[in-house]
């Protein structure tokens, strides 16, 4: 374990992805994340962890502790640590610790013969992730979270993970951009774009409609939503209905309700515009970056995203009648410019996949 080791697993974790020409991370990484061409790409295995850990720091060090030579040395302090609360007349401290170490406790347990409370060789890359030395007593804690996702991570590493193909930044080949395992970036987040799906920052104004909603893959899945409810409502059995309660924004709505009709046209709310999404996500094999947020967090950070969508004709707002609510449809324009070049080499060829998804979540989530 070396500093560059170390500034690379953070990049990682940071960005989603790092380069590895070397491939000095392989005996890390093989199995808990992608490869790519000329590096490594994060994989839901490893953000699978990220909610038992308090931080990225943590994490990077879950990392290294795959590597043996590492991990036997932090086994033989938590040994130790172990011992020492096996003594205490308090049995609920080991039980404790036991429960926090989680299927790593059968780690630890053989390494007893080696217990040893003293600071490791990597003493200084500890302090510097956690400002604190493992064999530290208020490093504890932080130990056992750390070797419970090691051994997570070890144990899930059977099988090898596909290989990452390279984001195409003009978004007309959809089928290689949303594949399965491939990382979206939340609204706002800063990531590598060459292996991640992210909003680009700067698109010039030039920019045709159409361009830019390929370029913007939140605008792209969000114009795949209206389009999926334009193709549905053409067919006449059964839809989808994107609506905004009164007192809302239109521009920058905190929550849009989703409502799908059956084939008799009966409606059923069924929850809100981040639900649908998220369950179309986990349908196509995807993942939020750099975590999986709660559907009321997600709706907040849409609200950004829905006034580009109003200002570029690519969604129009229709108020409700009569006390009703009012729905977001696609704007007639965008629906014409879907038909022609290059729109429907997205919409009807490459990226038509995205759109039935949508259709086909939101009548399974309607039977549920």
């Amino acid at each position: 374990m070396n500093n560059q080791v170390v500034a690379a697993l953070s990049r990682l974790v940071a960005r989603g992805y790092v380069t590895d020409g070397e491939q000095t991370l392989t005996e890390i990484l093989s199995g808990i994340a992608h490869p790519a061409a000329s590096g490594w790409v994060l994989s839901n295995r490893l953000l699978a962890q990220r909610p038992a850990l308090s931080d990225d720091q943590e994490l990077v060090l879950a990392l290294l502790g795959l590597l043996p030579e590492v991990r036997k040395l932090w086994l033989s302090i938590m040994a130790a640590r172990c011992q020492e609360a096996g003594q205490m007349p308090d049995s609920g401290v080991l039980v404790q610790l036991i429960t926090q170490l989680q299927g790593a406790a059968a780690w630890v347990e053989s390494a007893l013969p080696d217990a040893e409370l003293a600071a490791t060789p990597h003493a200084a890359i500890e302090r510097a992730l956690l400002g604190v030395s493992l064999e530290q007593a208020s490093a504890t804690p932080r130990l056992a979270r750390i070797l419970a996702a090691s051994f997570a991570l070890q144990s899930g590493r059977n099988s090898t993970l596909p290989a990452m193909p390279l984001i195409d930044a003009s978004g007309m080949q959809a089928n290689e951009n949303w594949t399965r395992g491939r990382l979206l970036a939340l609204p706002g987040v800063s990531v590598d774009g060459a292996y991640v799906l992210a909003n680009s920052i700067g698109t010039p104004d030039t920019t045709t409609t159409v361009n830019w909603v390929f370029s913007q893959p939140w605008a792209l899945l969000l114009a795949m939503l209206t389009y999926a409810q334009y193709n549905w409502a053409a067919e006449g059995r059964g839809g989808l209905l994107l609506e905004l309660s009164p007192g809302q924004n239109a521009v920058q709505p905190s929550h849009i309700s989703v409502l799908v009709q059956d084939t008799e046209g009966d409606e059923r709310q069924c929850g809100s515009l981040a639900e649908l999404i998220l369950r179309v996500l986990d349908h196509l094999g995807m993942h939020c970056f750099p975590e999986r947020p709660p559907p009321g967090s997600l709706d907040t950070a849409l609200a950004s995203l829905i006034g580009p969508l109003l200002v570029k004709t690519v969604w129009r707002y229709q108020d409700g009648a009569s006390g009703q609510s009012g729905q977001y449809l696609i704007h007639p324009d965008f629906a014409d410019a879907c038909f022609r070049l290059p729109g429907s080499k997205v919409f009807n060829r490459t990226g038509r996949f995205l759109w039935q998804t949508i259709r086909i979540v939101a009548e399974q989530w309607r039977r549920e």
